[in-house]
């Protein structure tokens, strides 16, 4: 189980720094949030961050699942993703799903297919046809959804659950917290933590996860 921090490339050393210090295991690169989308300099930040000894996402999210436009996506996905540990595409970027996974397939590394709802959380049976879409294309299925309940964060645990493989499950929001922390025990690899700023609703800071992790999991 891991811990990963997304950052932007705001003061980025500086947090490089923070999150290895504080027992980060992952830093996500948000590079639709960064201020320079050139592949040079964010292939800099990315070996920065494998130089600390740290894993890396490489995350360019959509504007339609709460990221922003970045002209060059594909560009910066075809170079940078045989270098990342992970890269995290989205479920609906379906006509770029199939390259990105043998690009990343053919260097070692791992894909992640990701869906997002920010307003919801969605049928049972809509999550266990993310979870098995995911699959299929060949990488680690990602949810996070809104929960507007316990029920909804307890309806995705649970589902998880039944679900085998690696997979990453997140309800997000005040009532999602739990599975922040929980989502381990149900299957979920990566927990995902908030450093100087969060990127998503109810994110934990991690100062405050590395505590909870070690007191329910040792």
């Amino acid at each position: 189980m891991f811990i990963a921090v997304p950052l932007d490339d705001i003061n980025f050393s500086e947090n490089l720094r923070k999150a290895k210090e504080k027992g980060a295991d992952i830093v996500e690169l948000r590079v639709d949030q960064f201020s320079n989308i050139s592949l040079d300099y964010v292939k800099e930040r990315l070996l920065e961050v494998q130089q600390e000894g740290l894993k890396t996402i490489l995350t360019i999210r959509s504007p339609k699942e709460g990221g922003r436009e970045v002209p060059n996506r594909e560009e910066l996905f075809e170079n940078l993703a045989p270098l990342s540990d992970y890269t995290d595409i989205e479920l609906a970027s379906r006509g770029m799903i199939v390259k990105l996974h043998n690009i990343v397939k053919g260097a070692g590394k791992k894909l992640i297919i990701s869906y997002h709802n920010f307003e919801l959380t969605p049928a049972n049976w809509v999550i266990r046809e993310v979870l098995r879409e995911g699959y299929r294309y060949g990488g680690i299925p990602k949810i996070a959804v809104k929960a507007n309940s316990y029920e909804d964060v307890a309806r995705l645990l649970c589902i998880a659950r039944q679900v085998e493989g690696e997979k990453i499950v997140i309800s997000m929001g005040n009532y999602g917290k739990i599975s922040r922390l929980a989502g381990f025990i149900f299957g979920s690899i990566i927990t995902y933590c908030s450093l100087e700023k969060s990127f998503a609703p109810g994110q934990i800071p991690l100062d405050e996860m590395i505590k909870l992790k070690k007191a329910f999991y040792g």
